[in-house]
């Protein structure tokens, strides 16, 4: 039996350790993001620019948060609003920053004691921004106040997810913006429930 020297000086460990392939090197992090092109979701790779079209998983659509939606906008004092108070009572004019939702169902189809409810409860903060970017996304805020005959449960503008309050829309696009120069226009949301 050889001690432990006797083998070393005979195995040449000199020439083991240095023909020994190198160790791999570790998988460089992952370079892909979620992301949204042309309101389409997707994955975008940091490194290469790439843009790869794909849906977001329900874990991906949480992590990400923002989603795009149809927007427009509603001026204090119009049909909807004449007496320049939303749904809740509170005043809607041209600096207020409010949003208006569906309907949660259909003319006659809400269930009893259900007829006018909101799509999404009042109270909840919706954010809004032209472009989600990381840490640097700039965004303004509403606050979900009132409720319209539009989207998809609605009579009007069935493709409308929000009907914003003037100032929102200035807020996004510039202190000059109408309401006709706003029209309907795509933006990114993202909606905080009302805590209890």
């Amino acid at each position: 039996m050889k001690t432990f020297k006797e083998f070393c000086e005979d195995a040449n460990l000199q020439e083991f350790w240095w023909n020994s392939p190198p160790p791999p090197k570790p998988e460089p992090p992952k370079q892909e993001v979620l992301a949204y092109k042309n309101y389409k979701p997707g994955v975008l790779n940091k490194k290469s620019g790439k843009f790869t079209q794909r849906p977001h998983t329900p874990e991906e659509e949480k992590r990400y948060g923002w989603k795009p939606a149809k927007t427009s906008v509603y001026a204090p004092g119009d049909k909807f609003t004449p007496n320049k108070v939303t749904a809740t009572g509170e005043p809607h004019n041209w600096t207020t920053r409010n949003a208006a939702v569906p309907f949660k169902y259909k003319e006659g189809e809400a269930p009893k004691g259900k007829e006018g409810v909101p799509s999404i409860p009042y109270g909840s903060r919706l954010k809004l921004t032209n472009k989600p970017m990381g840490k640097d996304t700039k965004s303004t805020s509403a606050k979900i106040n009132d409720v319209g005959d539009f989207g998809r449960t609605g009579a009007v503008n069935k493709d409308v997810k929000f009907d914003l309050s003037p100032q929102i829309t200035r807020d996004l696009a510039g202190p000059k913006t109408t309401p006709q120069q706003w029209g309907k226009r795509m933006v990114y949301t993202k909606v905080s429930p009302t805590k209890k």
